[in-house]
Order: structure tokens, then C-alpha cells, then sequence
């Protein structure tokens, strides 16, 4: 098992400090949970795309039916039908391979090294726009942008403590 080191703080303490302890054990919890639910979500796309698409929508519109939601909103859920047919696997994928590289730049980082920083800064803002390379620009939301630039940003408060 390879040594944890920090640099020393202000008063010379070299522990880890206590927001990374913090961000990465929530990091840890999140990507371990989103590993398994994106590839498990990879073999559900899979089959996914093996059934007909008017046979996947009418299966999406029957377990949506309970949700009264305006025929505009519909609409947009059946375009997202459609694309995830086609490329639900695909998505899957990439959200994956982001989260495996978030998982390996958080262990660089609790492990006290800056390169750690840099993988997981990498895998979370490719991460945040590689999925648009099959989704539509629309679906881009105001939420997962701000904790994906927070999140990063406050990893990246402590790069000067990092080997």
C-alpha cells in the first residue's frame, strides 16, 4: 500500500486535511453507487437496443401514463425515447468512464498527490460535456455544471497541500 503524504499547513501539520477527508469519502460513496448504476445501465441499454423501437416507446409511454405531464413535455420525452434507444448505450458508457476517472482522481488525491487533482478536474469537466455528444444541448441543466465547477473548485483549494 503506497503512503499517504500531505505538505505541511500553516502550523506544519502534514495529516489530511479535513475537506479533502470529507470530499472524499463523499466521493468515494458517489462513485462507487454511479459505477455500479452505469454499468448495470450499460447491459439495460444493451437490451434496451435490441428491442424494436416502437416497442421500447410504448413500453416508456405505459409506465409513464400514471404521470400526467402537458403533451409538449410528451413529446420531449419521446425524442429522449428515441435517443436513448439508438444510444442508450453509448451514454451509459461515457458516464462510466467519467466516473471511474473521477474514482482514480479522488484516490490520487487522498493519497496527498496533485496528480490525483488533475485526473479527477479532467474526468469531471470532459465528463460534463462528452455526454452531449449524443444528448442535445436543451438537456444541459443549471444544477450539475455548478457542483461539477463547486466540487472541483473546492478539491482545488487544497492543491497546495498536495505532493
Amino acid at each position: 500500500m503506497s503512503e499517504t503524504q500531505f505538505l505541511p499547513d500553516a502550523n506544519g501539520i502534514t495529516k489530511r486535511p479535513d475537506v479533502l477527508s470529507v470530499l472524499g469519502i463523499l466521493t468515494f460513496l458517489n462513485t462507487g453507487i454511479f459505477m455500479l448504476v452505469y454499468l448495470l445501465g450499460t447491459f439495460g441499454m444493451m437490451a434496451v437496443s435490441k428491442m424494436p423501437v416502437d416497442e421500447f416507446t410504448k413500453l416508456v409511454q405505459e409506465g409513464l401514463s400514471s404521470y400526467p405531464m402537458p403533451a409538449e413535455q410528451m413529446a420531449t420525452m419521446e425524442e429522449v425515447v428515441i435517443l436513448l434507444h439508438a444510444s442508450g448505450m453509448s451514454l451509459m458508457l461515457i458516464f462510466l468512464v467519467r466516473t471511474i476517472g473521477r474514482f482514480v482522481g479522488a484516490m490520487g488525491i487522498w493519497k496527498g498527490k496533485k496528480q490525483g487533482f488533475y485526473i479527477y478536474a479532467v474526468a469531471q469537466i470532459l465528463g460534463l460535456f462528452a455526454p452531449f455528444l449524443i444528448l442535445p444541448w436543451s438537456m444541459l441543466g443549471v444544477f450539475g455544471p455548478f457542483m461539477t465547477v463547486g466540487i472541483t473548485a473546492l478539491y482545488g483549494s487544497q492543491l497546495k497541500r498536495l505532493v
